[in-house]
């Protein structure tokens, strides 16, 4: 059970992510190591398309990315983040 609501909320992240963006002018930089993965997550969804730097692989064997350019965010990503923010939306507000 843990590793589900582990899993839903990353899940959720990337679609508040993803909601972020679709309000945002785009192309959008982002170096932050933790959104580099919701983007990269979101691309290989084909919710947007993003250009990202290439694979840098550190000393300690860790891989990074620096940074990300979100180009366009995708009609199935546009879908996604309206029906994400229909289920986000307190049941008085609707």
């Amino acid at each position: 059970m843990k590793k589900q609501q582990t899993q839903t909320g990353r899940a959720a992240a990337c679609y508040e992510l993803l909601e972020v963006l679709s309000h945002r002018q785009l192309p959008v930089v982002c170096e932050i190591p933790e959104d580099i993965h919701k983007i990269l997550a979101l691309r290989s969804a084909s919710l947007l398309e993003a250009d990202s730097d290439p694979i840098v692989v550190l000393r300690s064997g860790e891989r990074k990315i620096a940074r990300i350019v979100v180009t366009r965010i995708t009609a199935e990503g546009r879908a996604a983040c309206l029906a994400y923010s229909a289920m986000t939306v307190p049941a008085w507000r609707r």
